[in-house]
């Protein structure tokens, strides 16, 4: 039995060897096992570059040899207040539902005071909340006018450097439909800054040239209106 047991395993042997041979012949490659893992290719799609964090809007010399006027877009942030002093108390606003955007203005000098006012275009969704402009450090207490968030409002860059940021807020931005906040209506905003005058001189108006990015209002040569990228 166990030389029958051989000789059987002897024949498959030489079948296998046989077949091997004979696929050879006929032009036939053998087949090779391969490991699944290593024959499998990752894929991976690239990465979206993030959108930078501070977005140039205007850059726009003044008349005089040393002016220089900037404004620059913040990161936008959903589900969160303004950093506002006593922002929650005067607004009685759900801070989870708001979504703001950072407007920061420059100018080489200080003491410049102004207005910036946002606008809906006709690319803005009909379904958009109440949307308001609140400055930084301002001297009256937010949310108490009518409307509570209005459209527009003034500042007055002093003791910083000529620095002086705005915050575009949108009311009812976050919802079960809506939970990433309202990009599409962020995206379809402009705003003017218009009414430039230096306070430190008898708020004599700021005459603006032409600008070396954006652009200024088509009813005022010193006043810049751009759109919210």
């Amino acid at each position: 039995m166990r030389a029958a047991r051989a000789v059987a395993a002897v024949a498959l042997v030489g079948l296998s060897v046989s077949g091997c041979r004979l696929g050879a012949a006929l032009g036939a490659e053998p087949a090779v096992a391969t490991d699944a893992t290593s024959a499998s290719v990752a894929t991976t799609s690239p990465s979206a570059a993030p959108a930078p964090a501070v977005v140039p809007l205007a850059v726009v010399p003044g008349a005089g040899a040393d002016d220089l006027l900037s404004v620059t877009r913040g990161e936008v942030q959903v589900g969160f207040a303004p950093p506002l002093t006593d922002w929650p108390e005067p607004c009685q606003v759900d801070d989870a539902a708001l979504e703001y955007v950072p407007i920061t203005i420059r100018f080489s000098g200080d003491e410049l005071a102004g207005r910036l006012t946002v606008t809906i275009t006709a690319a803005t969704p009909a379904d958009v909340g109440p949307i308001g402009v609140f400055f930084d450090d301002a001297t009256d207490p937010y949310c108490q006018g009518d409307p509570a968030f209005p459209s527009s409002d003034t500042f007055w860059s002093h003791g910083n450097g000529g620095r002086t940021t705005a915050y575009v807020v949108l009311q009812d931005a976050v919802g079960p439909a809506t939970p990433q906040g309202r990009p599409d209506v962020v995206s379809s905003l402009e705003i003017r800054v218009d009414d430039l005058r230096r306070h430190a001189s008898g708020d004599a108006p700021l005459r603006l040239t032409a600008p070396t990015v954006g652009a200024l209002c088509p009813d005022d040569d010193d006043a810049i209106c751009v759109p919210l990228p």
